[in-house]
């Protein structure tokens, strides 16, 4: 491995499903095409009823909270080595 980036995301992604049944050679393909994203608390990643986005998340460190539209209702809450916004990327739909 020669990309330090790629290394660093394989070594977090091996420990967690689905990406922890792929072989080495995989899941370093994958993590050599990973885009890192930096959010401060309270920015958003998408919202509700957003066109899907072309990528799922996974989350690295800290927590993401999911809040129903228009409302400050916890719907759901993703920790590290958690994956989200899958489910819109699957269906085709919006979030």
């Amino acid at each position: 491995m020669k990309n330090t980036i790629a290394e660093r995301i394989y070594d977090f992604l091996k420990n967690y499903p689905p990406f922890s049944f792929l072989t080495s050679e995989e899941l370093y393909l994958i993590c050599q095409n990973v885009k890192v994203i930096y959010l401060e608390n309270g920015n958003y990643v998408f919202s509700q009823e957003e066109q899907v986005h072309d990528d799922f998340y996974v989350v690295k460190d800290g927590a993401v909270g999911v809040f129903r539209e228009g409302e400050n209702v916890l719907v759901d809450k993703c920790d590290e080595g958690d994956i989200f916004g899958l489910r819109a990327l699957i269906r085709k739909g919006n979030y």
